[in-house]
């Protein structure tokens, strides 16, 4: 138990200290925050979900993990929502100067899959699924929750 708590502190730190770097390294210049626009297109007055998975250029095998056990539980269990195009799943590299913003928009400290309701192409909602970090190391219950909270959503008015 004390191994399990000490690796995840340290895993924690990394992440802080890569957050850090990210935000904070020379040279990087001020930036507005922009309201994230609707991706894709969709019928006038459609509503859709998209599931962001937001990491970094460089990524660790947790972060990884997440985005392909998240991926894996959202294109099985939703394919018909995906390909109605009412449900998309988005991984996002956040260091790319054209998604930067979307650290400062969803108020982002790690690497986060983040679900996002849009209604006639405007952003409604959005819900960080802060689990995700915890469940890494049990797959059936990290695919359990990314499925519940994505239900979630999609039944959301």
């Amino acid at each position: 138990m004390k191994a399990k708590r000490a690796l995840t502190g340290v895993l924690l730190l990394f992440v802080a200290a890569s957050l850090a770097f990210l935000l904070f390294k020379p040279g990087r210049r001020a930036e507005t925050p922009v309201q994230a626009a609707e991706p894709g297109t969709s019928r006038p007055g459609g509503r859709r979900v998209v599931a962001y998975y937001f990491h970094a250029t460089q990524r660790c095998a947790t972060c990884r993990s997440i985005e392909s056990q998240s991926g894996e539980a959202i294109t099985t269990t939703f394919a018909s929502e995906l390909a109605r195009g009412t449900l998309e799943w988005r991984p996002v590299n956040v260091q790319l100067p054209q998604n930067r913003h979307f650290v400062q928009d969803y108020q982002l400290f790690t690497r986060s899959l983040v679900l996002v309701e849009f209604k006639a192409g405007r952003q409604v909602r959005y819900k960080v699924l802060e689990k995700t970090w915890e469940l890494v190391g049990n797959k059936t219950a990290l695919q359990e929750y990314v499925v519940r909270e994505v239900r979630a959503m999609l039944g959301g008015s």
